[in-house]
């Protein structure tokens, strides 16, 4: 009797061992690359995540693969187009213009997601009430990122309110106001009222709405389209970038400084603003600023300039936004890497995305709501969706503490989406690839030529010429059969 119930116990032991050994079976790694370079201070993330997953019933761990942020762009692209299979990571993380999903989906080396979409049980919810993301996932299915960012007019605090002019701006944001508060901006001492990295930033920044560019595309009284950098609208705009450039608003250098010489330029005092990004980006250089300059030198945002018939926008670009997470069609569960990226849209998960560790970055108040021990930008959480489009989350409603943004911050996000309007671009064919990256090329040293006053207007049919003989001309037909 003994001797069967001591082989009852064995046999049970064992089926118990074979059982869990089953259960860690039934759990799939997978592999998500990210831009972080050591992702150690990450570790509580990164733990944190994965205890939601499970908790959430998604039988997966993710085993994080860091990159540097130097060359990340050749190592992801190398990665998917050269690297064995087993080597490619399930999950990526994509940023910056050199890694384009939309060609790199079209060789068949990233999953489409759209039909998860459709399925999907959290992510749908966001995408469906916002045209924005939809217009961009309907060019990219390749991609998933929850933003509106655009670029934005944002200026040091004190150096408007010392302007006699700034009240009469903001009453009506037109041309001639613009002009007249940069000219009191330059008056101030400044080596110029702004400055950009990239002469695009100059236009896209809610300034093109002014001269009537309301799209990439204008549509012509025929139905013919014709590109907004070769549009009678934008050599207008062109003309009064130039008036700025001789006044000394736009400085000097405008076309020269890189990225850290832009930003140096607004820390250091030698511009009074810049046109960049917003959102998370503007808590980034608000703090710089501050740090520089104190307090007062918090910044503001400019809202975008009115037309003459009034209207005011910014394009929100739909062809792809310029980072965001894909999906390899190597990944050994494909339909899993979706619903880690779908449960990230939860409320559960949006708010360790966003408010990191408790007791590390907040402590919970009574009554329920986040109490930020840090601002966003100093926390040690590693955020998937470290995105603008906070769906269900009201940061602001729900947060004591330390400001998760700067003030600043929250009104460029809420500008974007009061004056966004989904703009008609669309992912360029590749038969059309290569001239098209020449016609780019083309208008942007035209247009840094003309508002340095290397070209003048009787250079202007010329260029337009040009462009058109480039392929220009071949898109824009194009455009006129797939833009609805």
């Amino acid at each position: 009797m003994k001797k069967l119930l001591s082989l009852a116990l064995a046999l049970m032991m064992l089926l118990s061992l074979v059982s869990g050994a089953l259960a860690d079976d039934e759990v799939t790694t997978l592999r998500i690359l990210v831009r972080t370079g050591d992702a150690t201070k990450y570790q509580a993330t990164i733990d944190a995540l994965n205890d939601l997953l499970a908790a959430s019933g998604l039988k997966v761990k993710l085993e994080w693969i860091s990159h540097a942020s130097s060359g990340y762009p050749d190592y992801v692209n190398g990665m998917l187009l050269d690297s064995p299979e087993e080597e490619v990571c399930d999950l990526l993380y994509v940023q910056g213009a050199a890694i384009n999903p939309a060609t790199l989906g079209a060789q068949d080396l990233l999953v489409d997601m759209t039909d998860m979409l459709a399925a999907s049980k959290y992510a749908k919810a966001f995408y469906d009430a916002d045209e924005v993301l939809q217009a961009q996932f309907n060019s990219c299915p390749y991609l998933i990122w929850p933003s509106h960012v655009n670029k934005v007019m944002q200026f040091r605090t004190d150096a408007l309110e010392a302007c006699a002019s700034y009240a009469a701006f903001q009453a009506e944001p037109n041309a001639a106001n613009y002009a007249a508060l940069f000219d009191e901006l330059v008056a101030q001492g400044y080596e110029g009222a702004l400055t950009v990295q990239g002469v695009d930033y100059l236009f896209d920044c809610g300034i093109d709405g002014g001269f009537g560019i309301n799209a990439t595309w204008l549509r012509q009284e025929d139905g013919s389209y014709v590109y907004s950098r070769v549009s009678e609208n934008f050599h207008e705009e062109l003309k009064w970038w130039r008036e700025r450039y001789v006044s000394g608003a736009l400085h000097k250098n405008f076309a020269t400084d890189d990225w850290e010489t832009m930003e140096n330029a607004l820390y250091n005092g030698r511009v009074a603003g810049i046109a960049m990004k917003g959102a998370a980006y503007s808590a980034y250089y608000e703090n710089g600023t501050v740090k520089n300059n104190g307090e007062a030198a918090r910044l503001s945002i400019l809202p975008p300039m009115k037309s003459v018939s009034g209207e005011q926008l910014y394009k929100i670009p739909t062809d792809r936004f310029d980072r965001g997470w894909v999906i390899s069609t190597t990944c050994k569960d494909p339909q899993l890497a979706f619903d880690v990226l779908d449960f990230l849209f939860s409320d559960e998960a949006r708010k360790l995305d966003l408010f990191g560790i408790k007791d590390q970055d907040y402590t919970l108040n009574e009554d329920g709501t986040y109490n930020l021990l840090v601002p966003s930008d100093e926390t040690n959480t590693y955020r998937i969706y470290d995105a603008d489009v906070f769906g269900n989350i009201d940061v602001k409603a729900i947060t004591t503490g330390a400001a998760y943004w700067p003030e600043c911050a929250f009104i460029s996000a809420d500008l974007v989406a009061q004056y966004g309007k989904v703009d008609n671009n669309f992912v360029i064919p590749e038969e059309y690839a290569t001239s098209w990256t020449a016609c780019e090329s083309l208008w942007k040293e035209f247009a840094t030529q003309y508002i340095l006053g290397e070209k003048t207007d009787a250079d202007w049919d010329a260029f337009v010429s040009t462009w058109n003989s480039y392929g220009g001309a071949q898109v824009a037909a194009y455009a006129a059969t797939v833009i609805k």
